[in-house]
């Protein structure tokens, strides 16, 4: 089974994870805008995120999987990372 067929479009989910122990995710705020970075860059195309929350050890994402033709285009992509990337500097 591919990873692709754990999850079905349309649907909202609440995706997790906790660090183990005392351990840190997000050690400083450059730990922050890394992963930020990274859901823009990889989630967003994919996937509308209703809610997030970042802690220190752990995070929460509510979001929906896109249906195939509610895929960004790369033109409307590279608007939202330039939108974004003034948060991340």
């Amino acid at each position: 089974m591919s990873n692709t067929e754990n999850f079905a479009c349309e649907y909202v989910y609440h995706i997790y994870t906790h660090a183990n122990g005392k351990d840190l995710i997000f050690r400083e705020e450059e730990n922050y805008k890394y992963f930020l970075g990274k859901l823009i860059k990889y989630i967003i195309p994919v996937a509308e995120i209703y809610a997030y929350c970042l802690m220190p050890n752990h995070f929460h994402l509510l979001l929906r999987f896109k249906n195939l033709d509610q895929i960004l285009d790369e033109d409307e992509h590279k608007y939202l990372m330039k939108q974004f990337s003034k948060w991340l500097c």
